[in-house]
């Protein structure tokens, strides 16, 4: 009985000697309400919030140093930061799925160029057909311009001639200078709606053309 007293006696004192060892073995050094550094085996709760460091007891290095809890504002300020880097994140996302689409985009495209055309000679051909024939267009329209015009003078001078006698433009007069000038202002739009059309498909096929030279020369050193 005696023995296991004194056993238990004796890992008491161990334990509280390993304790003792270990809590003397650390110092807190904070600056206290006056802002005098100070040392201390303990830590005010006050000390914690503005920061302190922690040194060991024998050589007086520094352990540790724990930064002051953050204030208010400037917790605000890095849940601001935050706010932003996410975003930032969502918009390199967004911007990389976007690339993304657009090389698929372009992967598709060129994917139905090659099979389109499978030479220069064969696009330019294409090309050429296209434009020749809203330019053949332009000019048929063109062509009958003058005599329309020549037509619209007639009818007017014949209207100028009755009103000058004292008589009235009559309905069916009226109604053949209204188509008179209908039937030019029909034509004037064809011609520029098919210059318009040769303005775009000349674009397109130079930027085709590039790009299927591009595309048969990658094929060709592969």
């Amino acid at each position: 009985m005696i023995r296991k007293f004194v056993l238990a006696s004796t890992c008491l004192i161990a334990f509280f000697t390993l304790s003792f060892s270990v809590i003397a073995g650390q110092l807190y050094r904070f600056p206290d309400e006056n802002g005098v550094l100070t040392l201390s085996r303990s830590l005010p709760p006050e000390a914690a919030q503005k920061g302190y460091d922690i040194l060991d007891d024998d050589s007086m290095r520094l352990i540790q140093r724990v930064a002051p809890a953050p204030t208010a504002d400037e917790i605000a300020e890095m849940e601001t930061q935050k706010a932003v880097e996410i975003e930032r994140q969502k918009r390199i996302e967004l911007e990389a799925q976007e690339a993304e689409k657009q090389r698929a985009k372009q992967a598709r495209i060129d994917r139905t160029l090659l099979v389109t055309y499978s030479t220069e000679k064969a696009l330019i051909k294409a090309r050429d057909k296209e434009l020749n024939y809203r330019k053949e267009q332009i000019e048929t329209y063109k062509s009958k311009l003058p005599d329309l015009k020549e037509n619209l003078v007639e009818i007017q001078k014949e209207a100028a001639d009755r009103e000058l006698g004292g008589g009235k433009i009559t309905t069916n007069m009226q109604k053949r200078l209204d188509a008179a000038h209908e039937e030019i202002e029909v034509r004037k739009k064809a011609i520029e709606r098919f210059q318009a059309e040769i303005d775009v498909l000349a674009e397109k096929y130079e930027s085709d053309l590039r790009r299927l030279r591009y595309l048969l020369g990658k094929q060709a050193n592969n």
